[in-house]
């Protein structure tokens, strides 16, 4: 009897110890919850090129002619070098959309596309279906060797393709509904995964023709993997983007990365710089946008 005692003893503190060290390992998680930066640092590098791609196709295809987004002539101030796309085939009549017009633009020759002093290479392919002016005409988007220099290092951004969706062109604010189907951004040593159905607002500040003044807002959803292969989603709230600048300079958004608690990163009030915060379980936390 007396071993009988012992062993049930022994057993019970095994129990406890092992209760001991389960709840010690979850406290472990917890505090993971308050320090895990990497879902949101990648997010963004995603984030910040994926969502200036469609307003630079549409400020080139309004300055092209055959796109059907503005009608322009060649004596039109607003053509002029690297402004436009090159045409590649199709019918830019629009009659036959099972033959849709499809153009071009090349990073290696007229890097002067965007006002960001961001240098990229590659090349856009975009096929109009229907006039990008038309509210529900659709524009397909596919990256061709599409690299972002950093100061940190070169990323290559690629996808499957790019969905837009126009949904309003009327007043100096122009609506479009973007979708990034499994888009990847690589550097040397990473990989992020992401995929966002976004509606992205244009605003022209008044000045139709001059594009540098420019600003983008975007809401919608978003969900990927970071480099740690931990997968996230998103839920944007009118973050916004200055044609003129490399960083989203405004604006929220809720991320949750998997099994860990939702963060606040807040993009501040519209300076142009990359500083940024998050806020988790009532710490706010500052990172860089790079």
């Amino acid at each position: 009897m007396k071993y009988k005692s012992i062993l049930r003893f022994m057993l019970v503190a095994g129990t406890m110890m092992s209760l001991a060290a389960f709840n010690a390992c979850k406290k472990d998680n917890t505090n993971e919850v308050d320090t895990e930066t990497q879902s949101v640092i990648d997010n963004s590098i995603c984030e910040q090129e994926f969502m200036q791609i469609q307003p630079t196709t549409n400020n080139l295809a309004v300055a092209t002619k055959g796109t059907g987004a503005k009608k322009v002539d060649m004596t039109n101030a607003v053509l002029a070098s690297c402004d436009t796309l090159t045409y590649i085939s199709g019918d830019t009549t629009y009659t036959n959309l099972n033959n849709p017009p499809v153009f071009e633009f090349n990073f290696g020759t007229c890097s002067a596309a965007n006002y960001d002093a961001v240098s990229r290479s590659g090349k856009l392919i975009i096929k109009f279906y229907g006039r990008p002016k038309n509210t529900n005409s659709k524009t397909l988007i596919k990256l061709q060797n599409y690299i972002v220099a950093k100061a940190t290092g070169t990323i290559n951004y690629a996808c499957d393709s790019m969905l837009v969706t126009t949904l309003s062109t009327s007043g100096n604010t122009k609506s479009f509904n973007v979708s990034v189907f499994n888009g990847v951004c690589t550097a040397d040593n990473w990989t992020i995964k992401y995929s966002s159905s976004k509606t992205i607002s244009m605003n022209n500040n008044g000045t139709p023709l001059v594009f540098n003044d420019d600003y983008t807002t975007v809401n919608g959803t978003a969900n990927g993997t970071n480099r740690a292969g931990r997968n996230f989603s998103v839920v944007t709230n009118g973050i916004t983007k200055p044609n003129n600048c490399k960083f989203i300079t405004s604006g929220t958004l809720e991320l949750t990365p998997a099994g860990l608690s939702a963060r606040t990163v807040d993009y501040g009030t519209g300076a142009c710089d990359d500083d940024a915060t998050y806020t988790v379980n009532g710490q706010t936390i500052a990172f860089k946008l790079k």
